[in-house]
């Protein structure tokens, strides 16, 4: 404490005020917002490398499943003319007789 009537020098007082004042204090929330948006971002990006993973396996799995579709069409669409053939072949044998 200074007695009072006692002025401190012009000079003296900028240095006086610099030595109390405190350390700035970290921002501890935007510390803690940007680990996590660091930590969603990665998740993220792991999820949707899964989903992408995932949704190119289902892909080629529809891609099989058509072509073997296709191919029971195909199959189907002869067979019936096989059937069609046979049909003839025996109405005309039965015409015959």
């Amino acid at each position: 404490m200074k007695p009072e009537g006692t002025t401190l020098p012009a000079s003296a007082t900028p240095h006086a005020r610099v030595g109390r004042r405190h350390k700035p204090r970290r921002p501890w929330a935007l510390i803690a917002s940007c680990l996590l948006l660091v930590v969603l971002s990665v998740t993220l990006w792991g999820k949707w490398i899964e989903n992408r993973d995932r949704a190119d396996r289902l892909s080629a799995e529809l891609k099989k499943v058509y072509v073997e579709a296709e191919k029971l069409r195909t199959e189907g669409a002869a067979a019936k003319q096989r059937i069609a053939q046979l049909e003839r072949q025996l109405r005309s044998r039965s015409d015959r007789r």
